[in-house]
């Protein structure tokens, strides 16, 4: 049996992660992976990661073209973005959709099967304006190998005078 490679991508995010919430979900990950092949749906149990949940985003994902509908938006993510996407596309609440990194990252996600992690200030506004943030999109396949669905955690972080933050890009 040979090793997912999105482990050893986990392994070099857990390094870098700064949320507590954040390194619990992909610590869960890592428990919930099957080793050679991705996690589904089924396997996440989000009753294992109470804390994180308000944080949590839930992405079914289409192809052909590439289309992600918000299957589930928690409570901190619609507080920060001030409004619910839950139950709908991307393209039909982001102008230019497949043009921001909230497209193009999760894209990379369902094409190579790895998660994809950013610390820093994001380009796109929230309630805390261009406040840092820090994300992760973790990939889940229903057969193991073709992502369907991607499971997200945004942490927001308060914007104080001065931000050490990189921008994210």
């Amino acid at each position: 049996m040979s090793r997912h490679p999105g482990l050893d991508a986990v392994e070099s995010i857990l390094r870098n992660a700064r949320n507590p919430e954040l390194r619990g979900l992909l610590e869960y990950w890592v428990a919930i992976h099957p080793g050679d092949r991705l996690p589904s749906r089924r396997d996440f149990d989000p009753l294992k990661v109470r804390k994180a949940l308000p944080n949590l985003v839930l992405t079914d994902v289409e192809r052909d073209p590439y289309r992600f509908r918000i299957r589930l938006m928690g409570t901190a993510v619609v507080a920060a973005m001030q409004r619910d996407f839950t139950g709908r596309y991307l393209d039909e609440v982001w102008p230019d959709a497949q043009n921001q990194l909230l497209v193009r990252h999760r894209v990379e996600v369902a094409e190579t099967g790895l998660p994809n992690y950013r610390y820093g200030l994001s380009p796109t506004p929230f309630r805390l304006g261009f406040a840092p943030l820090e994300r992760v999109f973790l990939p889940l396949a229903e057969d193991g190998e073709r992502v369907d669905m991607i499971l997200s955690m945004v942490a927001y972080m308060e914007r104080s005078g001065g931000s050490d933050a990189p921008a994210i890009g």
